[in-house]
């Protein structure tokens, strides 16, 4: 599509997008203006007609000097450094737990079978460790800062006493993980067992008595459409979802 750009004939510059046209995405482009507009990669991805906001800035122009030097990018990935890489790993021969499961996405037989190698030289991940999956092996730990709050003890919330035997089940099955350790410390907040569709019973901690008191994290999230771009030359990407805890221990700091 073409965009309007303050720019003489002839001018090369790179044009970043920097505002949000709902279902159409603009790309950031290297390009040549010419008639004070430039050409500038879009998708739509609802597809259809779709109309852009009028007189709204699109995005940045940005000349490229004479002393600036543009690299070039093909995108390709060194096949043969990489299937050396993956090979130095581990075994990447024997098959691992239920690989015959496993849905890659890609149909690809070169591509397919190099990512089947990177699983099986990290196939600990893909061993299953029941409902409580070990600790995460990072030696993190997150403060949560509750500023000159007194710490909040709550009482325990009477369960039936089969519930009783689900939350002690539970927690003897953490403690074996190391997903949690005793503490007599003077914070405490009740246990929840909540019932789902298919009749599965999931323990879960009522934490909003400490959320309320917690000091706002002020370090926000990644753009989306950042990392999208970032990973636009990219042949294959895996989209990791993470439930559960995931720093091994967390402590509650009050200012005095």
């Amino acid at each position: 599509m073409e965009v309007v750009v303050a720019a003489p004939d002839g001018e090369e510059g790179v044009f970043v997008p920097t505002q949000r046209c709902g279902t159409v995405m603009l790309a950031t482009t290297l390009t040549k203006a010419k008639d004070g507009k430039v050409l500038v990669p879009a998708i739509n991805v609802q597809g259809g007609r779709v109309k852009l906001p009028a007189k709204k800035e699109l995005g940045t122009w940005i000349p490229v000097d004479a002393d600036m030097e543009v690299l070039a990018l093909n995108g390709q990935i060194d096949q043969e450094r990489l299937k050396e890489w993956i090979e130095s790993l581990g075994d990447g021969t024997t098959p691992f737990e239920n690989e015959k499961d496993v849905r890659i996405g890609m149909e690809e037989p070169g591509a397919r079978d190099l990512i089947l190698k990177l699983l099986r030289a990290y196939r600990k991940v893909t061993i299953s460790e029941g409902d409580c999956p070990l600790v995460t092996a990072l030696d993190v730990q997150h403060h949560i800062d509750t500023s000159s709050t007194a710490p909040v003890m709550l009482k325990r919330r009477r369960q039936a006493q089969k519930e009783d035997a689900v939350i002690e089940d539970n927690v003897v099955k953490m403690l074996q993980a190391g997903v949690i350790e005793e503490s007599n410390g003077a914070w405490g907040f009740p246990v929840v067992l909540v019932r789902k569709r298919d009749g599965e019973v999931r323990f879960f901690v009522d934490y909003r008595a400490l959320n309320k008191v917690t000091k706002k994290d002020v370090y926000p999230l990644p753009r989306i459409d950042e990392t999208l771009e970032a990973l636009r030359r990219s042949s294959a990407v895996h989209d990791a979802g993470f439930t559960g805890w995931l720093l091994a221990d967390w402590c509650c700091t009050r200012r005095s």
